[in-house]
This record gives structure tokens, C-alpha cells and sequence, in this order.
């Protein structure tokens, strides 16, 4: 076989070097691409410049005339700083009533400072945006115009809510129960007095029955706002609310600690409920008294007499550092305690003291007045102690002997008298 000769070389060398030309050119394109696409890539993931977000979850609602339409509003800081943020409200037709408020206890709000958050989380606080529409307000569309401002920042969120009303009133979601006060404190054996807010959302009169869920041995009382008469239920108006008193009894006997408490209110397919949280300091009920139950002792003057009496704390909280002191019936009298402090007595702990009591030499036998008092920062306990003092067997013999001198020297004079 013969192979033909390549007549023309040059032609086929510039074709080659054009092909690597264009090969060279579709590499660097497709990296450039690559690169580009990287970037934006980068870019899009790179974090927001916003300082913050406001959330409105409704943005288009329908209400009836009269009604009020109420939305949680969500503030959050996407930076690891605090911010505050300024709210203004635009566009509020004639007569009605629109604000951004704070929640339990609601205060109307115009500015809103939320805390800095790291990289894994976010800070956030939620307000009550409301709006009240008055009754004699013509059907038709209304937009209000919000607007969120970061003061230090350039971060601004614009929202426009529409509101269309109609003459006929929309069916809302039942009822709610509200308390001011999440926590109370108290002494076990007290009574605490607070109010509730019931509140009707519908469009209907609602018969409202109110219970409450409390640990046993505990009285919990549902009372009008301005009465005395105890009620299990009450008569909510369409869209009203109102207040009730609540009164708790707390056991004496209580231990010292927190307790939960529910209120339920119910209208027929239509239930809330709130807790609180009860937390008992507990009482201190300091008992004294000798071992023979009796407050009295004898003790024989010029001896130190001991005498066993006890303390107990009947109470639910400890009683710290106890000391005592007495009252006596004379400065020259002594009384000593073992031990002289308790540093604390428990619930339910009983504790033996002894008190040694020490007479002059000469007092005089008799009954005499003696105030024990047992006191601490929390509680005083005070008795008196009737002690009984006797002189010693020597001085009752020596008493006996100079009586005896006596009568044996008058019976010698009425001798010698008579002889005369």
C-alpha cells in the first residue's frame, strides 16, 4: 500500500494551533465562571446586615365594627449587641384605637430595646399590636401603615396591615384568664388576696364557670371584684370582661416551699387557664416548758439547782440562732444555761436545756417570780417560772436552837419571878 504525501503542512499546522487557542479560551471562561459563581455563592451566604427583624404575622384581616383585632408582634436582634428599636404607627383612621403594647400588665409602647444574642441564637421580645375599631365605623378596607426604626442604625422595616371591616361581627375564639401577678409569697397559716381578668372574646353572652386546682388542705375562694359572696360562676357579656377576686387560705402546717396553683374557666366548648406559683416562707412556733409540764421549781438557797426544761419549734421554718436570758428576782441571784445558744431548731425539733440556778446564801425561804425568755431575729417566747426557795438543813437547826434558847431563857426568868 502507498501512503500519499502531506502536500501542505503549513495548513495544517495553523489549523492546530487554532484549536488549542480556542481550548485555552474555553478553560479560562469556564474558571472564570466558576469563580464568579463561587462568589455569589459567598455573597448569598454571607450574614445579614439587618440589626433586626419585626414580625406581623397577619397582614390583611377582616373584623367586625365595635371589634377589637389583637397580634403577637415579634421583635428580634440579629446582632450580639443590644438594640433599640423606635415603632410608629401611621395612617389611624378617625376615632380608632391602635397600638403597639406591652404584655402583662399591657402599657401602650413606642420604642422597644431587645437584648443581643450570639451565633447560634437570636434575642427576642413580643409585643401585643391592637387595634380597636369603633362601633359606628363604615364597612370597607383601612391600611395602617407601621414602621420599625433601628435609633443607632440604618435597619427600617415598612409594613402595611389592611383592616376590612364589615357590619356584621366574626365569630372569635372564647375566653381568656388573665393574672397580674405570676409569683406570691406568703407565711404558711396566711391568707393572700389578688385578681383575676376574665375576658369574653365572642360575640355571645357567655355563662362562665371558675374552679381552682390546689394542693389538699388548701381554701381557694372566687369573689366579685366589689363583694363579699362567694360564686362559683359568673355572666360574661359579648366582647367584656371582668374582674374577680381570688382569696387562698395556706395551711399552717405548710412546709416552707413553692406551690402551684391553676384557675380554670369554662363556657361551654370554651376553656383557659393561668397558674401561679405560692411560695411559703413558713411560720416559727417556739413552744417552752419544763419535763414535768409544770413552771416551777424549788431550789435551796447558796447551792447552784439544776433544772431540765425544753424548747421545740412547732412551726415549718427553722428558728436560727436562739439565745436566752431571764428576768430575776434579784441581782445577786445567778442563772446559767447549757447551752446558753441553739444555733437552730428545726421544724418539729425538740430540745432539752438546763438551767442552773443559784440563791444568795440568805435569801429567805419563800416563793419567788422568775421570767424565762427565749428569743431569736424571727421569734420571742416568754414564761414565767414560780421557784420555790428553802434554806439549808444546818440553818433549820441552828433556827430551831436559838428558839430553843429563847424559850428555855423566858421559862428560867418566870421561874425566879415566882420564887419571889
Amino acid at each position: 500500500m502507498r501512503v500519499g504525501v502531506i502536500k501542505h503542512p503549513q495548513r495544517i499546522l495553523a489549523y492546530l494551533l487554532a484549536l488549542f487557542l480556542f481550548s485555552f479560551v474555553g478553560l479560562v471562561a469556564n474558571s472564570y465562571a466558576a469563580d464568579a459563581g463561587t462568589a455569589a455563592a459567598s455573597k448569598d451566604a454571607s450574614p445579614s446586615k439587618e440589626s433586626f427583624n419585626v414580625i406581623l404575622p397577619f397582614k390583611d384581616l377582616t373584623v367586625g365594627q365595635g371589634q377589637e383585632a389583637t397580634m403577637d408582634a415579634e421583635v428580634i436582634n440579629r446582632t450580639k449587641d443590644p438594640v433599640e428599636i423606635s415603632l410608629m404607627i401611621e395612617g389611624i383612621p378617625a376615632g380608632w384605637d391602635i397600638n403597639f403594647n406591652s404584655r402583662y400588665p399591657s402599657f401602650p409602647v413606642r420604642s422597644v430595646m431587645v437584648q443581643g444574642g450570639d451565633q447560634n441564637s437570636n434575642k427576642s421580645t413580643t409585643l401585643e399590636f391592637k387595634a380597636k375599631i369603633p362601633e359606628n365605623t363604615k364597612p370597607g378596607t383601612y391600611p395602617v401603615k407601621v414602621t420599625a426604626k433601628d435609633t443607632k442604625g440604618a435597619t427600617q422595616y415598612v409594613e402595611t396591615i389592611n383592616y376590612r371591616v364589615t357590619s356584621k361581627k366574626i365569630e372569635t375564639g372564647g375566653i381568656k384568664i388573665n393574672s397580674q401577678y405570676p409569683v406570691l409569697s406568703s407565711g404558711s397559716g396566711q391568707t393572700l388576696k389578688f385578681t383575676i381578668d376574665l375576658k369574653n372574646e365572642t360575640n355571645k353572652a357567655l355563662p362562665t364557670s371558675v374552679v381552682a386546682q390546689a394542693p389538699q388542705g388548701w381554701a381557694v375562694r372566687f369573689k366579685p371584684q366589689f363583694g363579699d359572696q362567694q360564686i362559683s360562676s359568673i355572666q360574661l357579656k359579648e366582647n367584656g370582661s371582668e374582674t374577680l377576686s381570688v382569696e387562698i387560705d395556706t395551711p399552717a402546717t405548710a412546709d416552707a416551699k413553692e406551690y402551684p396553683i391553676t384557675r380554670r374557666a369554662r363556657a361551654g366548648t370554651y376553656e383557659a387557664s393561668t397558674s401561679i406559683k405560692v411560695s411559703l416562707k413558713g411560720t416559727q412556733d417556739l413552744k417552752m416548758g419544763s419535763l414535768a409540764g409544770t413552771l416551777n421549781a424549788s431550789v435551796t438557797a447558796g447551792t447552784k439547782n439544776p433544772i431540765d426544761f425544753v424548747v421545740g419549734n412547732a412551726g415549718t421554718a427553722p428558728i436560727r440562732n436562739l439565745g436566752f436570758v431571764t428576768k430575776k428576782p434579784s441581782d445577786k441571784w445567778t442563772v446559767e444555761f447549757k447551752p446558753d445558744k441553739i444555733d437552730s431548731l428545726g421544724p418539729g425539733e425538740v430540745r432539752q436545756i438546763k438551767m442552773e440556778i443559784l440563791a444568795p446564801d440568805r435569801t429567805i425561804a419563800g416563793d419567788y417570780m422568775m421570767t424565762l425568755t427565749a428569743n431569736s431575729a424571727d421569734v420571742t417566747k416568754s414564761a414565767d417560772f414560780r421557784v420555790t426557795v428553802s434554806t439549808p438543813t444546818i440553818w433549820g437547826w441552828v433556827g430551831f436552837g436559838i428558839v430553843a434558847l429563847v424559850v428555855l431563857g423566858l421559862a428560867i426568868v418566870f421561874f425566879r419571878l415566882g420564887r419571889r
